[in-house]
């Protein structure tokens, strides 16, 4: 690590935790944000996790321009099963993005070199469409930098799954035309939309990257694989779809303040 005590990033972790369980915001300097390395965000990520007492249902993994990677754990309780209708205590600020995730039927095995695409497809149980509820557990929300972001699971709020389909590979994701509708109103449509495109590719850095820090994809864990459609935000009441051509659609309610209740879902 760079140098900040564990014991700061400890106390970091705790409260990003009690923020995930409804607590307030964690406020931060910027230049205390700035100054975290990707080993110390790790670390939260991974106490934040802990703190939490919820199993790792998943991964959410995407590789930026600059080549980085850069992913973080789903847990369990913010995984969810269309049609769901979710409460503001879980979409908090209401970021929406499709996404195509996929379901492990059982661990991927590297060959002597790591893993290579036939590693990661024989694993794959099946793909399905998928709503991910982007929510910031820092005071300043989205506008943290990239390390703090990891820190808290990459922003994650939720992931909503469609129905799995298992012929995926007919599917040609690459130029997969996606589609954002809210309330009723098409939001965004694109053709081909992925920054990345070789999802399998992003998968098998995943993979890799994970057996670098000792983890592995297990049996009935999703990986979610970034937007089509970009980043948008939806409001309390909103109902939101994504659709993909060769998956069926899938949807969230986000419940206004007054009606917020529990998240109707299966988990």
């Amino acid at each position: 690590m760079s140098g900040i005590a564990s014991d700061f990033l400890g106390a970091f972790a705790q409260r990003l935790a009690a923020a995930h369980r409804g607590g307030e915001r964690v406020t931060a300097d910027v230049s205390t944000l700035e100054a975290l390395s990707r080993d110390e965000a790790l670390f939260i990520q991974h106490d934040v996790v802990s703190a939490l007492s919820h199993p790792i249902a998943g991964w959410k993994v995407a590789a930026l321009p600059d080549g980085d990677l850069i992913s973080a754990p789903i847990i369990a309780s913010r995984l969810f099963h269309s049609p769901v209708s979710m409460s503001p205590e879980v979409y908090g600020l209401g970021g929406v993005e499709c996404e195509i995730a996929f379901r492990f039927g059982r661990e991927p095995i590297p060959g002597r070199d790591g893993f290579a695409s036939e590693h990661i497809i024989e694993a794959i149980d099946g793909a399905c469409a998928a709503i991910e509820v982007a929510d910031s557990r820092w005071a300043s929300k989205f506008a943290i930098p990239r390390n703090a972001m990891i820190a808290d699971l990459l922003s994650n709020g939720a992931l909503v799954l469609g129905s799995l389909n298992k012929n995926w590979q007919d599917v040609p994701v690459e130029t997969l035309p996606a589609r954002l509708g809210i309330n009723g109103n098409t939001i965004c449509q694109t053709r081909g939309g992925h920054p990345h495109g070789d999802l399998i590719g992003l998968m098998i850095m995943l993979a890799n990257d994970l057996g670098k820090r000792g983890l592995v994809i297990k049996p009935g864990e999703i990986v979610t694989t970034g937007s089509y459609t970009g980043f948008h935000t939806a409001n309390p009441g909103d109902d939101i779809v994504a659709e993909f051509d060769g998956f069926t659609s899938v949807s969230v309610t986000f419940n206004s303040f007054e009606n917020s209740g529990e998240t109707d879902a299966l988990r």
